[in-house]
């Protein structure tokens, strides 16, 4: 400013007063016409445009073409993994849904089987994405679910209106694993059960409690039976009146009325007198006991009579 005042005063003395007059008009004109064409150009160059958004919109989360899937591995007794997927929707503000468009995507990451590489075909008619789509983990193209692989894919897209294409390109999206590691064993469950698993319930001698430890899979991975006496037990009932006398065995062996007797052993032998009770020797052919079944003697009346016979005595 110093060496500007410095030269003005010599042109003072040097050019005329008109001219001096006219010098400085000049100058400042183009003072002022710098200043506006300045301003001019600043407001016509070009502002930063916003990015198009395109791509994955998922579940629960605000960052487009990010997420996580979490799957559950579990170790124990009853190893194995839960998948997991997350819910989707593409978008594009370019293309935004309109009525009769649909969107065709398909996964062209290196490493995914690629006859037919894993694609997806969605309804893009209303709001500002398309119909949704469950995101899983895989290698190959699986019809429940639209696969990917973790870490970051490439897709590629096109957008259709009457089986048209209007829009076509290709976006990139990373999918991360959230990897959860549990313990995990078998769980037990208690039943009743027959001793000898052919006899009914209803008519079972021998009782016992069985627990059976599973997997999820259903798969058993050890039974215990309580108590554990390997011996099998058949009960013998007397439901009628007066003594009952028979054969077990090659042994005699008397029962009274409303009593009954255990016998243990797989093989059973039994013979007595349908028509006669105490004091009548067997007279039926030797009939073998079914192991852990409940019998009863039981008279029925017949024509002139009453028969007797070993039948089944439910609980």
């Amino acid at each position: 400013m110093v060496k500007l005042n410095h030269f003005w005063n010599k042109l003072r003395y040097i050019i005329p007063a008109t001219s001096r007059f006219l010098l400085l008009l000049a100058f400042s004109c183009t003072l002022v016409v710098t200043f506006f064409l300045a301003s001019s150009t600043a407001q016509l160059s070009p502002q930063p445009q916003s990015s198009t958004d395109l791509g994955w919109e998922f579940a629960g989360i605000r960052q487009l073409n990010k997420a996580s899937i979490q799957e559950i591995e579990y170790d124990g007794e009853c190893p194995g993994k839960d998948s997991g997927s997350i819910k989707a929707w593409f978008t594009s503000s370019k293309t935004p849904p309109a009525p009769k468009r649909r969107v065709f995507i398909k996964n062209v990451t290196r490493g995914l089987e690629s006859d037919p590489y894993p694609y997806t075909d969605r309804e893009y008619q209303k709001g500002k994405s398309s119909e949704s789509t469950q995101i899983a983990f895989g290698t190959s193209h699986r019809g429940s679910n639209f696969i990917v692989m973790e870490g970051e894919n490439e897709f590629q897209y096109e957008i259709k209106e009457n089986k048209k294409v209007i829009d076509s390109g290709s976006f990139t999206a990373v999918i991360d694993k959230d990897l959860d590691v549990r313990r995990r064993d078998a769980s037990g469950t208690k039943n009743s059960v027959c001793f000898n698993s052919a006899v009914a319930l209803n008519v079972c001698a021998d009782i016992r409690t069985k627990t059976e430890y599973t997997c999820p899979n259903n798969k058993v991975l050890r039974s215990i039976v309580e108590p554990n006496n390997p011996e099998i037990s058949t009960i013998i009932s007397n439901q009628m009146f007066g003594d009952m006398v028979y054969l077990l065995n090659q042994n005699i062996h008397t029962i009274r009325p409303g009593e009954e007797e255990k016998y243990t052993g797989e093989y059973l032998n039994i013979q007595f007198n349908s028509t006669c009770k105490s004091g009548c020797s067997p007279t039926t052919p030797p009939q073998s006991l079914q192991p852990g079944k409940r019998y009863q003697f039981k008279s029925s009346p017949i024509a002139g009579g009453e028969i007797i016979q070993l039948v089944d005595f439910p609980r």
